[in-house]
């Protein structure tokens, strides 16, 4: 049987590391643990559940850290975590039979909560981090694992809350904006930066950084749907709408199959239309033609996505549409579509329309 071992790099993360432990141990053969400086009970938490704690001095580089933890390992294969996720059962079974396979790269499925005008909505991602021991770390932040093997996701759910909290934003704020010094035009680290500074609802200073991604991605980087979408809706909420329908005008074919693309696309002509109905009220077909689209589609695993781009959000979107222009039957039918998925902002519109 092949060893696991959970490798992570932590510092002042007492909210959430017993949960996250206690969701890996059952498949994981050693913990071990690296602490850059705790203050709060980490360390304590970590002792508590039985890891190998080591101590690294923090040198603003997380590929150092996480290559660090991997030499304390031990094990055949080597799982990594964040402190803020928590393994699914389904996730812990899948990953039991994948370590006993030929070596590869497991690509976990990452379910992430965050804030967007308000609402609180969930994407989904996958991100390289089961693999053979030997594999290293690249990049200073949002590293990256660098290994020949092929890459194969895993269907099971690995669940994150840290976009919920911002308290490290302005650590890595400083880190991103440092590394720009010196790769100016790299347009991951651009896009990283803009997420950030969305995460604080600061679309002014995301938006710049987003219009320099934009201008560098290559159709070929796993990111660039999302700089797309999210630049879309940078622009949206700065009412810089030349610069919006630009980026629909130039991404429309490549991004035809991604139903985040269609609902940014639907969400930014409604915008439009608002902000000078007569001038743009052409633009009309497009709104419902976008919303439609994402309900074709679906749901989708191919990009990072939001949850419910592809059936409630789309349809509670589509409900808004024709309840404004006077299609009361087209509305009811997409506002009970959503609330029977659970999103609650469409049950509440069907109190509402109730005679």
């Amino acid at each position: 049987m092949k060893k696991l071992s959970l490798a992570m790099i932590v510092k002042n993360e007492a909210r959430c590391l017993a949960r996250c432990l206690a969701s890996a141990q059952k498949i994981a053969d050693e913990i071990v643990i690296v602490d850059s400086g705790s203050t709060d009970r980490t360390v304590e938490i970590a002792n508590e559940h039985g890891a190998k704690l080591f101590h690294f001095d923090w040198c603003d580089d997380f590929s150092a850290a996480r290559s660090f933890a991997l030499d304390q390992t031990t094990g055949d294969w080597i799982l990594v975590l964040d402190a803020d996720e928590t393994v699914s059962e389904a996730l812990a079974e899948e990953i039991k039979d994948f370590i006993q396979g030929a070596p590869r790269v497991g690509r976990l499925k990452i379910v992430s909560d965050f804030r967007r005008h308000g609402q609180t909505l969930r994407s989904q991602s996958f991100v390289s981090r089961l693999f053979p021991r030997g594999a290293r770390f690249e990049g200073k932040i949002h590293e990256q694992i660098i290994s020949p093997l092929p890459r194969v996701n895993l269907r099971g759910e690995l669940w994150h809350d840290g976009y919920l909290e911002t308290h490290k934003t302005d650590r890595n704020v400083k880190l991103l904006r440092a590394a720009l010094e010196h790769e100016p035009d790299n347009a991951y680290l651009l896009h990283q930066l803009a997420l950030e500074y969305t995460s604080l609802d600061q679309p002014e200073n995301a938006f710049p950084c987003l219009q320099r991604a934009f201008a560098r991605i290559q159709p070929a980087d796993p990111f660039a749907p999302n700089v797309v979408v999210d630049l879309i809706y940078a622009a949206m909420a700065l009412k810089q709408f030349g610069t919006g329908l630009e980026a629909i005008r130039q991404s429309e074919t490549q991004l035809a199959d991604f139903p985040d693309f269609h609902l940014a696309r639907g969400l930014f002509y409604m915008n439009l239309i608002r902000s000078d109905t007569a001038k743009h009220i052409a633009s009309v077909p497009q709104v419902e033609q976008s919303f439609q689209r994402c309900l074709a589609l679906g749901e989708t695993d191919r990009y990072k996505s939001v949850h419910g781009a592809g059936t409630f959000l789309a349809n509670y979107n589509l409900g808004l549409f024709y309840h404004v222009f006077g299609n009361d039957s087209g509305a009811q039918s997409c506002f009970e579509s959503a609330a029977r998925a659970g999103y609650e902002p469409a049950a509440l519109i069907l109190k509402k329309l109730k005679p």
